[in-house]
């Protein structure tokens, strides 16, 4: 039973009060047909919503099977409803753009019926009013009494105890009508049917009770009940929700009526991301590109234990200030406060590099199995002299004339005279290890002997010819002389046999000798590096030599080297010298510290190509806050546009934050096709600059889309466009459903 209890209801509208019910009471009966006639503006319509839980009385009470509904909440009346009753309105407030089926189905997601039994009791519902072979069919594809068919079937479709009904008939023919009070009339057998009417003739045809109002009162009921004899029925119902699936369908349907707006919305939002995951593909592929070098003889796999290293920290220095008045016409202000209350402090360190070689030559054997050589730096500065064509003695290394070989196109002279990092391996081991292979002669086999390396296309800089003496000095003074009287420049290569090279002698000062008493020693080899290298052009020399400098030397001790290397074998293999010298340190109490210059190095590029990355993802994100805006403005539209929509799911039950869910959808497949387009679009533009790049500079995937970045920035394009919908879909909730099913 459902009683209205001296219900009235006053609409404000800043001073101006309307009271629309005034103090109204009526029983209904269980299973009744009521029509409500009366005048526009007498208030039928204000009470059929108050019945239905879609409007809210100013005062009295509305009584649900004996229960006060005064209480309330607004979770509450969406339950009443959803579960409870049914609505069925003159323009049948159908949603354009879901099917027939859908529009029935609708009212059972919201109880949390199952797929397939709500798709049976859809169809179901739509048998009986006749529509079986019409389920797939949208509202605009109906004729009214079908659409107002499909109105009665999804009011039915929950079983409700109460069918409202609004003018049902007010949009029909007379034909049309007369079978839409007939299949009332059969509902309300077993059902409360409540008909708002201005036709009396169907009133009486149809009702088998007539309340008359007028100005807000009932001024006559054909049948009215006291409430006595009927037992109220107590129901256990659940309170309703959407699910997100139901709120993604709902969305989805009405962004593919708009497709044109959705898609150039998507591309719009995609552009930011499209700009960030082209950065990031950019520094994951330069990031891999320098990683993937690692273990070249560009950059070696090299490990090395310095014998001297810098240990560098911080220290606040708290300085304590004299406040005291300074004498004097001038004052000189104390700035040591400024310049250093924050002290860097750095300490010279030591590794205890003899034991640690002693320890590397008792595990020889273990190092050979991922090593390829263990390399013996003493900072040896190892003196090469010759003469010149005027038989003056000459200085190979180091070098002196800096700014002449600046002018013929060398950038650094540290490479034109090597220690002996440049042959690794002594010359007691094998030189089939060297990464070096001989084109002429033969490799070093003691200390009085040298080999010239040079490129593997054969050359290397005229500059480096000139300073070790292969090629003789005058063209060179030609050059110059040129260049200082203005004439024609002529530059040209000068051709070099191996038996210009071989044979070639210097001398050697192994402890400050002079020409004439230093050691002899000659090039019996030219070689070339086994891999790609623009280090070309110097003189390679056996460790035996280095070992004779340093024992003709007091400031050197041949088993305590200054630099240990270790060159692993690949990349992979250094895990195992971080293994060998974790063992070591184990194993004393003066550990050694040692690092992985190669990794170093790279570490640092790395982090300026993210920091860069980072930067201009800065500049780029800007254009992300604007198409989350322009998002927002789009959401809003929508609201506007599905204000309708959003009274009909009110109707039906939906709850406010139901609404905001389907708002929420619809940011949330926006953000989605925007994200999926962005990723998209920049891994094809990836996939160009890679072809493009691989043929200009023979550079293979410069740029690299990660799968995972690829997701994130979905993700992210996900969340901002629903933080830009937030405000729109918020307002939505907030929407009178009364008045959102009257817009149009």
């Amino acid at each position: 039973m459902l009683e209205v209890k001296n219900v009235s209801k006053i609409y404000r509208t800043d001073e101006v009060e309307l009271k629309a019910l005034d103090d109204v009471s009526i029983n209904l009966r269980r299973n009744e047909f009521v029509s409500i006639l009366g005048p526009s503006g007498s208030g039928k319509t204000t009470l059929l919503n108050i019945i239905g839980g879609l409007d809210r009385y100013t005062s009295g009470d509305l009584i649900i099977d004996g229960v006060s509904t005064k209480d309330y909440y607004d979770r509450d009346w969406d339950t009443y409803r959803n579960h409870k009753v049914g609505f069925v309105f003159q323009s049948y407030n159908l949603i354009s753009h879901q099917s027939i089926l859908s529009n029935v189905e609708l009212a059972l997601t919201l109880s949390g019926v199952s797929k397939i039994e709500r798709k049976n009791r859809a169809k179901e519902a739509l048998k009986k009013v006749g529509l079986e072979d019409h389920i797939n069919k949208l509202p605009r594809q109906l004729s009214g009494g079908q659409m107002q068919r499909v109105a009665i079937a999804r009011a039915l479709v929950n079983n409700p105890s109460i069918i409202l009904a609004d003018e049902p008939t007010g949009a029909l023919d007379s034909k049309t009508s007369v079978q839409i009070m007939d299949l009332l009339k059969e509902i309300a057998k077993d059902k409360l049917v409540v008909m708002v009417t201005h036709n009396p003739d169907l009133a009486k045809e149809y009702s088998t009770r007539i309340i008359n109002v007028k100005d807000g009162k009932i001024i006559g009921d054909t049948m009215p009940f006291d409430g006595k004899n009927e037992e109220d029925v107590e129901e256990n119902t659940k309170y309703t929700s959407m699910s997100l699936l139901t709120a993604l369908s709902l969305s989805k349907n009405n962004l593919m009526t708009k497709r044109g707006r959705t898609v150039l919305t998507a591309v719009a939002g995609s552009i930011g991301i499209i700009g960030i995951a082209l950065i990031l593909a950019l520094a994951n592929g330069v990031n891999q590109y320098v990683g993937n070098i690692a273990g070249t003889k560009t950059l070696p796999s090299e490990i090395t234990v310095d014998r001297d290293y810098i240990e560098s920290g911080y220290n606040l220095t708290s300085i304590k200030e004299d406040n005291s008045k300074a004498n004097g016409d001038i004052v000189a202000e104390d700035d040591i406060r400024t310049n250093f209350s924050v002290s860097k402090q750095s300490q010279i360190r030591h590794n205890d590099t003899k034991s640690l070689k002693k320890y590397i030559e008792d595990n020889q054997k273990e190092l050979n199995s991922f090593v390829d050589t263990v390399n013996y730096n003493y900072g040896v500065d190892i003196k090469i002299l010759d003469k010149n064509d005027e038989n003056e003695v000459i200085t190979i290394s180091p070098i002196k004339d800096n700014d002449l070989l600046s002018l013929l196109g060398s950038n650094s002279t540290s490479n034109l005279v090597s220690e002996e990092d440049f042959l690794k391996s002594s010359v007691k081991e094998l030189i089939s290890e060297t990464p070096y292979e001989i084109l002429s002669g033969k490799f070093p086999e003691n200390s009085s002997e040298l080999v010239l390396i040079v490129g593997r296309d054969k050359k290397f800089s005229l500059s480096s010819a000139y300073t070790l003496n292969l090629a003789r000095r005058s063209a060179l003074d030609q050059f110059i002389d040129n260049i200082n009287n203005g004439r024609e420049l002529v530059s040209g290569n000068v051709g070099l046999n191996y038996s210009d090279i071989i044979g070639k002698t210097y001398r050697v000062s192994l402890n400050g000798e002079d020409y004439d008493n230093a050691k002899e020693v000659k090039i019996v080899g030219v070689a070339t590096g086994k891999t790609d290298s623009d280090d070309t052009g110097f003189l390679a020399y056996s460790h035996e030599l280095v070992e004779e400098v340093v024992n003709a030397s007091s400031d050197f001790d041949i088993d305590s080297p200054k630099v240990i290397s270790f060159y692993a074998k690949t990349e992979d293999d250094k895990k195992k010298v971080n293994e060998f010298l974790d063992k070591y340190n184990e194993s004393t109490s003066d550990k050694i510290v040692y690092k992985d210059s190669t990794q170093e190095m790279i570490k640092t590029i790395k982090s300026v190509v993210n920091m860069l990355s980072y930067v201009l993802i800065a500049f780029v994100a800007i254009s992300l806050v604007v198409s989350s805006i322009m998002i927002g403005i789009i959401t809003y539209i929508s609201v506007l546009e599905r204000t309708k929509e959003i009274g009909i799911l009110r109707a039906i039950g939906a709850s406010k934050k139901d609404v905001v869910r389907v708002f929420r959808a619809e940011t949330i497949i926006e953000g989605f096709i925007a994200g999926l387009i962005g990723v998209t679009v920049a891994w094809l533009l990836s996939l160009a600059v890679n072809a493009i790049v691989s043929i200009v500079a023979h550079i293979e995937n410069i740029t690299s889309m990660d799968i995972f970045q690829a997701i994130v920035l979905i993700t992210i394009s996900i969340v901002l466009t629903m933080a830009a919908g937030a405000a729109p879909a918020a307002r939505a909730s907030r929407k009178d459903p009364v008045e959102a099913l009257r817009s149009e």
